[in-house]
């Protein structure tokens, strides 16, 4: 299955030129998988050698520098009087990753480089400027909805394809399916919006072991990129602070309240919070700001990157609540980021008066207003905030995305689409 990722084609058409591709991302979200499916991929008789830098013998190669690496792989049987590919898992571990990789690329051509990185905090601090111009970075997500349901139920999946995704609505207008296809998806999308996306935790099929799983990743990711590499001591502090964001996903972050309500001091938050994006745990979204004086807020809001990473940082996963409007608009939040980033840019708008547009996507300059409606529809209703904006910025489209309604309607000269949440 996880050769049907969607950014796997993106990839392997790289591996014609001479960038390092650089494969980034939280742990587990299957970027060894993804490398190794793209050196599959490579023609019949192509050379190609994975190197994984867990291994403390292939890092104590690596790290004695490009000769050494050279004569290693001359005894595993490479031949650079032709096209090599090498792949490097794991590359934060070296001592100097840019350095290695850079007199690779310019001094061996024949040499094609592919390596991955879990910690971007690491990779940023032992990746320097002379990478640039030299390396393609790519930023790999948990699974999609689509990418769930692939793994899970192809029917499901072509059901959700035929039933018309955003793009077809905005291009097309509703489909006439919509609301007989979020019948049909409900009970996928109630356990997608439980257990995320994580490929390994999608695959189980019982709760027991996908919440295991899920604590598992939880606890990896304290112990290796936040106690070992950060060198953070106060885990306890971070995990109140961790709990505490997962429970106000959506919400204007605001660190003096943080710090009063977990006990850390201000610096310290604005530290935890600088690394739980670093390491690909949650996204600070940023305010959009026209000229208009009423935008005054600066406060980013706050989400988790994968919502069953989200729930079990509040606790146990059960699977007899239904979701709440912070897990919706979150979900909503990381199908946007999946589907637009880095094509696009992503921002909330929120007056001083507090009126709120749950979501902005900005393309070629333009504002898409994107509201989040946690409940059924059964007819179409526009907020006083969605109207707001339309009255400020006359947006061509707006989306008020909700559980089934499908239809469209027109608010001065700003089409407005309702679209069920399956066709993110």
């Amino acid at each position: 299955m996880l050769n049907k990722r969607l950014i796997l084609p993106t990839i392997v058409r790289f591996l014609d030129g001479s960038e390092v591709i650089v494969v980034t991302g939280m742990r587990q979200v299957g970027k060894t998988s993804i490398i190794r499916l793209a050196l599959e991929s490579l023609p019949e008789g192509s050379q190609s050698f994975y190197l994984d830098l867990e291994d403390m013998n292939l890092l104590s190669v690596c790290n004695k520098g490009v000769d050494a690496l050279i004569g290693y792989l001359k005894l595993l049987g490479a031949d650079f009087s032709s096209r090599v590919v090498v792949a490097i898992d794991e590359i934060q571990y070296l001592e100097n990753p840019s350095n290695l990789l850079k007199l690779l690329h310019d001094h061996h051509p024949h040499i094609k480089l592919m390596v991955s990185g879990s910690s971007s905090l690491e990779i940023r601090s032992k990746f320097s400027d002379s990478l640039a111009g030299r390396k393609v970075l790519f930023e790999l997500d948990t699974l999609s909805f689509k990418e769930f349901l692939l793994f899970r139920d192809p029917n499901a999946l072509r059901v959700k394809e035929n039933a018309g995704s955003l793009a077809d609505t905005m291009s097309k207008g509703p489909n006439e399916y919509a609301a007989f296809a979020s019948a049909i998806l409900a009970p996928h999308l109630a356990d997608y919006l439980a257990w995320g996306g994580f490929p390994g935790v999608t695959l189980y099929g019982d709760a027991e072991r996908k919440q295991a799983l899920l604590r598992d990743i939880h606890t990896s990711y304290i112990r290796k990129d936040i106690k070992d590499i950060a060198n953070i001591e106060d885990v306890m502090g971070y995990n109140r602070l961790l709990q505490l964001l997962a429970g106000q996903c959506g919400n204007l972050v605001n660190v003096n309240e943080l710090s009063v309500t977990v006990g850390l001091s201000i610096n310290t938050v604005k530290k935890y919070l600088f690394l739980l994006e670093q390491t690909y745990i949650m996204t600070m979204l940023r305010p959009w700001h026209s000229n208009q004086r009423k935008e005054l807020t600066k406060m980013p809001k706050v989400y988790f990157n994968d919502i069953g990473l989200r729930n079990i940082a509040r606790g146990a996963i059960q699977l007899t609540y239904l979701p709440d409007g912070a897990q919706i608009e979150n979900f909503v939040f990381c199908e946007l980021k999946k589907h637009f980033i880095p094509n696009e840019s992503l921002f909330f708008w929120r007056t001083a008066g507090g009126a709120e547009v749950d979501f902005i996507v900005i393309q070629d300059g333009k504002p898409l207003a994107i509201e989040v409606k946690e409940g059924a529809l059964k007819r179409p209703a526009v907020s006083r905030s969605l109207r707001s904006f339309i009255s400020a910025f006359s947006p061509t489209t707006a989306v008020v995305v909700n559980s089934s309604l499908s239809c469209s309607m027109t608010i001065d000269e700003t089409v407005v689409h309702f679209v069920p949440l399956f066709a993110l």
